[in-house]
This record gives structure tokens, C-alpha cells and sequence, in this order.
């Protein structure tokens, strides 16, 4: 019997691998009463990525992240990636595996991208600020313990939501990211957010816009102001100077008998000039800014405004338009908690204040970035120029705060930018040259201090190229191939 049990336990020690015999597999033993982590696979190389680790995880048991390590050729470096919308999905982790970074991403504690994640406390609290910093305290953990070394360098980047992530991260836990890109970040989405779609869902309710009418929009203000800044090709450089006296929406307003999809009626003109002014309370203060001239139908203007829009999951077309939804779920779900709340009660001058409880879960509300700039921190901005749902205006705003809070704008220009990308939409798109890359420039200018003053970006087509400068500067042409970005300068406007 004696013998019978030691030959057991022989064999049981043949089938046992030594503990760091996997270090991909064996990252399950970090597995604590905090997080459970899966045991991690190997993926083989493709003609694109490298031969890889792969792992995933859950924390708190709901905060479900992935994380991708190369096995070969990692670069020392940490890149975690947010995610966009009501996030609920985890962000394509095979984004920079190539260049050598170990990537990771999170879900932010619920799966799907539906709505029904704000009425759980604990599960909004994730989405809006705490997802994102457990997965990243999570994910280097798990770098370190693979590469059995720390980490020299950690960077983020997202869009949208995800670049209010970045902004949260900066500014709520600025230990945790060395270089943060922070894309057209949603950054206030009950204080800007919440009274603009407001504004937006009842001006077309009263003059409702047909995608005719935006794309008459569209094509009348490049009409007027394409050619401003000396190049005519289909891009607005800088809507500032689209003003009244190039293009005045009123002279679109319809003559008896023409055609209705040609032209605006009265109430379709009201709507549009609301769209350009934005929200404004009684003493005259921006509440929330305006578009601006240019690419009115790349921008995001028809999606978020017109009912028909296709639900991800579904593929159903939704009944209401995008922004009559996040009226809904902001007042219902984040300024009420009351699912039974009518939208049509709120009244902005009256209830205003209603939304500093939700405005202090959600939004990025401070400038002050002094413990992240202390720590040598680098905040990149990118916001397009022709974004409907994140409009420039705000993010010139927040850059103005920036200054005012960490020193003035030659301190802040220190360790935050922004670049304003002409004929850009929400997150990309437009007519402008909007490819580029964001991380490279973080990256040398956290480790090297090289400062990045221009982005050149492209075309998806590959038609043309052109200068993207640090604001206030502005790419002027200086002759030369209009299609070249080496035929711009900055500079900046008198």
C-alpha cells in the first residue's frame, strides 16, 4: 500500500511543470481574493503581430481586461488602451503588440454596450473612474511578473469616452501613466454632454433638419470659406475665421415655391443657428459650445441628430436619434436615478444644479494637473475641428483652464499640447488628412523631451498629407505641391 502511494506521488511530480516552467500559463497565480486571472495562452506569430502571451482577467468580479505581452523584443514599455461609448468591450489589444508594447484594455466592469450598467452603483462607479485605474494596477502587475522586471515607461490612449478616461487617469490617480493621448475626450459629459444634446434633440424636434439639409449645410460652407486660407481642397483650416460675412446659414433660407430639401425654412434655420451658437444661459455664458463651419456631414451632425441610427448589437435602426438617448439615460440614470423621469420636465436655468452630483462622478472637473506634471507626466491633446458630439470649442476651453491652473501657457505647453485637426470628425474621419500616429511623439517626448510642435497626417487614399500644429499655431501654405505637407508652416494667427 506504502509503495503503491509513493509511486502515485511519482507520477503526479511528472505532471507537474516546474513553477516558472510557463510564465504565460503561470500567470494564473496571481490570481488573488482581489482579481482571478486566467491562465495565459500563446499565440503564434502572423505575418503582422508577434508570437505572443495573452491573458485575461476579472477584478472585483466584474471588471473584466486583457492583456497582450510579446515574447520576443518587448520595448520595456506599458500601453493601455480605453474604450469609447458606454465602453462595455475591451479595445483591440493587438494595437502597438508589433512595436514592441505589452497592451492591455478593459471592459470597465460591464459587458454589452447598453445603458443598463448605470443603475448599479458599484458598476457605475467603474465605468466612470475606477475601471480603468484597477485594471491598470492589475495589468502592470502582471507585466512585471512576466518579464520578471518593471516596467520602464507607462502610456494611455482612447478616444471619446476613452480620452476621458485618459483626462480621469491624469488627473484622479496621475502615478499611474507616464504620457497620456487623450482623442476628442468627452470630458464633461453631464455639464456639456447633457445640455447640448438637450438643446440639440429639441431644436430639430421644433425644425426638424433632413440629412439633405445638413449636406446643403455642408456644401455651402465649404463654398464659402474652403478657399480662405489659399488651398482649395474641400477643407476648412481654420472655421475661426468662417464667420458671418463668408457665410451666414440665413441666406439659405427657402424662396416661395422652392424645393424643401434645397433650402431652410424658418424653424429649420433656428435649428441650425442654435447648432453654431450652442447652449447660452440668460447672462449670456457659454454653457456649451457650438460647431463650427465645415464638414457638417463628416462630424457626426446626421447621426447623433437623426433618428434611424443602427444599434450595434441588433442591428436594429434605433427611433430616436443618439441624442435624444443620452438625454434620457443622463437625466434618468446619472442626475436622478429615477427611471420614470420625463426628460421634457428638465429645464436647464431651473435645474442646473441638479447635475453637480453627477457632473462630480463623471466629468473631468478640474484643470489641475500639477501632481502629473510634477511626476513628468505628458498630456497630448487631438481634437478634430469638425466634431459634432465633442465640439473644439470646449476642448480651447479646457486648454484655456489648463493654463490658468498649472502657470500660464508657457508652463502648461511644457507638458500638455493640443492639436486641432482640420476637416477632422469625432475620433477621425472628415475630409481632412486624419491618420497619424499618436503614440511615437508621446513616447519621445516623455523619454526624450522632444516637445512635438507639429503631427503630419494623412489620408486614408494616401491623396494627401498635411502639417497639424500645436495650438494656437496653424498650418499656412507657403507654395509648393498643395498635396505635400511640406508645403505648410506654422504660425501663429495675428
Amino acid at each position: 500500500m506504502k509503495s503503491r502511494a509513493l509511486l502515485c506521488t511519482a507520477m503526479l511530480m511528472l505532471w507537474v511543470p516546474d513553477a516558472r516552467s510557463d510564465p504565460c500559463f503561470d500567470l494564473y497565480q496571481l490570481t488573488d481574493y482581489r482579481h482571478a486571472i486566467e491562465p495565459g495562452i500563446v499565440v503564434d506569430a502572423t505575418d503582422t503581430l508577434p508570437r505572443h502571451c495573452a491573458v485575461r482577467g476579472v477584478i472585483n468580479r466584474a471588471i473584466q481586461f486583457e492583456v497582450r505581452l510579446p515574447l520576443t523584443d518587448w520595448n520595456g514599455r506599458f500601453l493601455m488602451l480605453g474604450t469609447g461609448g458606454s465602453s462595455g468591450y475591451i479595445a483591440d489589444t493587438t494595437f502597438g503588440l508589433g512595436s514592441g508594447f505589452a497592451v492591455a484594455s478593459t471592459d470597465t466592469g460591464h459587458q454589452g454596450v447598453g445603458l443598463e450598467y448605470a443603475r448599479q452603483p458599484e458598476a457605475a462607479l467603474d465605468y466612470a473612474f475606477r475601471g480603468v485605474h484597477l485594471a491598470t494596477l492589475t495589468s502592470k502587475a502582471i507585466v512585471r511578473r512576466f518579464y520578471a522586471t518593471d516596467i520602464s515607461h507607462a502610456y494611455y490612449g482612447g478616444c471619446s469616452n476613452g480620452g476621458r478616461q485618459g483626462l480621469i487617469e491624469a488627473t484622479r490617480f496621475p502615478d499611474d501613466y507616464d504620457g497620456v493621448v487623450a482623442v476628442a475626450p468627452a470630458f464633461g459629459p453631464v455639464s456639456d454632454g447633457l445640455p447640448w444634446n438637450l438643446m440639440a434633440s429639441r431644436a430639430q424636434a421644433a425644425g426638424p433638419l433632413t440629412a439633405d439639409h445638413i449636406r446643403l449645410l455642408d456644401d455651402a460652407s465649404r463654398k464659402a470659406c474652403d478657399a480662405l486660407d489659399g488651398v482649395e481642397d474641400g477643407i476648412i483650416n481654420d472655421p475661426r475665421v468662417c464667420t458671418l460675412e463668408h457665410y451666414d446659414p440665413a441666406d439659405l433660407l427657402c424662396a416661395e415655391g422652392q424645393d424643401a430639401a434645397t433650402c431652410l425654412n424658418a424653424a429649420q434655420l433656428d435649428t441650425v443657428r442654435q447648432h453654431y451658437r450652442g447652449v447660452v444661459d440668460a447672462g449670456g455664458n457659454v454653457i456649451s459650445p457650438g460647431i463650427v463651419p465645415g464638414a457638417e456631414t463628416a462630424g457626426g451632425w446626421t447621426m447623433w441628430s437623426l433618428p434611424g441610427f443602427t444599434n450595434p448589437e441588433t442591428g436594429e435602426p434605433l427611433e430616436q436619434s443618439i441624442s435624444e438617448m443620452s438625454v434620457e439615460h443622463r437625466l434618468r440614470d446619472w442626475v436622478y436615478h429615477n427611471p420614470a423621469y420625463d426628460p421634457a420636465a428638465f429645464d436647464l436655468a431651473v435645474n442646473r444644479g441638479d447635475l453637480n452630483r453627477a457632473s462630480a462622478v463623471l466629468d473631468v472637473n478640474t484643470a489641475d494637473l500639477r501632481r502629473f506634471r510634477e511626476q513628468g507626466g505628458k498630456l497630448l491633446l487631438v481634437q478634430g475641428w469638425s466634431d459634432y458630439p465633442v465640439r473644439p470649442g470646449r476642448i480651447i476651453d479646457y486648454l484655456a483652464r489648463l493654463e490658468a491652473a498649472n502657470g500660464g501657457a508657457a508652463r502648461t505647453r511644457e507638458f500638455a499640447r493640443l492639436f486641432m485637426i482640420p476637416g477632422m470628425g469625432h475620433c477621425g474621419g472628415g475630409p481632412g488628412a486624419h491618420v497619424f500616429d499618436y503614440v511615437s511623439p508621446l513616447v519621445a517626448w516623455v523619454e526624450d523631451g522632444d516637445a512635438p510642435d507639429e503631427l503630419v497626417g494623412g489620408r486614408p487614399d494616401g491623396a494627401f498629407t498635411r502639417r497639424h500644429c500645436a495650438f494656437p499655431a496653424t498650418a499656412v501654405y507657403r507654395g509648393g505641391d498643395e498635396n505635400d505637407a511640406a508645403s505648410y508652416a506654422c504660425r501663429v494667427p495675428d
